[in-house]
């Protein structure tokens, strides 16, 4: 007997509650787990009605807690790097779609005409460019894992903008950037590679943003 909606929420807010975070990882277990349910109990009415700790689906669930939190630490491993060089490929890619390559060679241009014109100013609108897309990114990015929780493919964009971050400001450092004698080409070109790296990011993140929603949001 296929299960309801309601029956389908229960088995996911138990995986969440043994600490079964990425909801994506969440997702597939509480597909297998529904499918096992609906092959192999008659009465799925009976099997989740609610009577306290003898609620057949709640022994159920807590016999095999063990075997699903393993199994969750073993995906959740595995996903990382697997996610993140998934991603990297989808910026590539993104960068190099036609509208895109030619936007950032016209940007590149406009960056290279203004920084002859006052390498001063044009450092100081292509820093705080960074700085500002960086926070706002951020935030963005927040806001989705507070509506749908912890998700793999989000992460894995949260990891890379912040990699990006800290390669920026670290290698090498640029505290005193907005110092006399501090501004140089090599900084604002390093600060611009990294605000577009950003913006190709995040548009990645939002052509992935409605199918992650219509895949979730019978979990969210």
């Amino acid at each position: 007997m296929e299960l309801t909606k309601e029956q389908i929420k229960k088995i996911d807010l138990f995986l969440e509650g043994i600490g079964i975070e990425y909801i994506d990882i969440r997702f597939e277990m509480v597909d297998h787990i529904a499918t096992e349910i609906e092959n192999n109990i008659d009465d799925t009415t009976t099997f989740f009605e609610y009577n306290g700790f003898q609620t057949p689906f709640i022994k159920y669930m807590f016999s095999r807690k063990k075997e699903y939190f393993e199994s969750y630490k073993k995906q959740k491993r595995r996903s990382l790097w697997v996610n993140i060089k998934k991603t990297l490929v989808t910026v590539f890619k993104e960068s190099i779609k036609p509208i895109n390559f030619i936007s950032i060679l016209l940007f590149l241009f406009a960056i290279n005409l203004l920084e002859k014109f006052s390498l001063k100013y044009t450092s100081e609108v292509v820093f705080i460019s960074f700085f500002l897309t960086f926070f706002y990114f951020t935030i963005k990015f927040n806001q989705f894992k507070k509506k749908f929780g912890d998700v793999k493919i989000i992460h894995s964009y949260t990891s890379i903008l912040m990699f990006n971050y800290i390669i920026s400001f670290h290698f090498p450092g640029i505290t005193p950037i907005f110092s006399e004698g501090n501004y140089s080409p090599f900084l604002l070109y390093k600060c611009f590679t990294a605000l577009i790296i950003n913006f190709l990011v995040f548009m990645c993140y939002l052509n992935e943003k409605a199918k992650i929603e219509k895949r979730f949001k019978n979990l969210a």
